[in-house]
């Protein structure tokens, strides 16, 4: 699929996500398509690598803010700065304050560790039927554990146990291939990931 940039329509949220199409970081009223993949909830069954992972990272706690609730403080911006330069990610602090404060996105969890220090931040939008888990910030620390991949995980469970009907995950990653129901964008429609067809293109 040729990757499209700066599209603008007039369908809903829910309608651009079912087409495939994923927001834009500096703009909520562009979209991107290239690649995408979700988490079809209908067909939710956690795999032993998910129980696995929950069992690794079961020392962590989690809180949801809803973006009224949220408080973007210069200290959370700090943190997230300073994560972001020890990561090298191409991520301007711009675009994160944007991520937060002016774009679709409408929940965040906020990750911590043992001795209750932030430990990663998720910015993810839901609706009543989808949710999406947009980007996620984290300590550098933990750049090579199984904590990023409880981020994901973690959206994906409370969007099942919120009887959503499909958990999007943003651009097609080969992590993402062990999450439930994952189901992949191509051709022009959803379909369950075939590895055999993929690597032979």
């Amino acid at each position: 699929m040729k990757p499209q940039f700066n599209l603008k329509n007039n369908n809903t949220i829910e309608t651009n996500y079912s087409l495939g199409l994923l927001p834009q970081r500096n703009e909520k009223d562009l979209w991107y398509q290239e690649t995408s993949c979700r988490s079809n909830l209908s067909k939710y069954d956690l795999n032993s690598e998910n129980r696995r992972n929950l069992r690794k990272t079961e020392y962590f706690s989690y809180k949801v803010y809803d973006k009224d609730t949220l408080k973007y403080s210069p200290k959370l911006q700090k943190t997230i700065n300073q994560w972001l330069k020890e990561l090298k990610w191409n991520f301007p602090i711009s675009s994160v304050k944007t991520v937060f404060n002016n774009h679709i996105f409408n929940q965040f969890y906020f990750w911590y560790d043992r001795q209750c220090n932030l430990a990663a931040v998720s910015v993810c939008y839901r609706s009543p039927e989808i949710s999406h888990i947009a980007y996620v910030f984290y300590d550098p620390k933990y750049a090579r554990q199984d904590l990023p991949i409880r981020l994901v995980l973690q959206v994906i469970i409370d969007s099942h146990q919120q009887n959503l009907k499909y958990c999007y995950l943003g651009r097609f990653s080969y992590y993402k291939r062990n999450m439930p129901g994952f189901e992949n964008f191509d051709n022009n429609s959803w379909s369950t990931y075939n590895k055999s067809t993929q690597n032979s293109t």
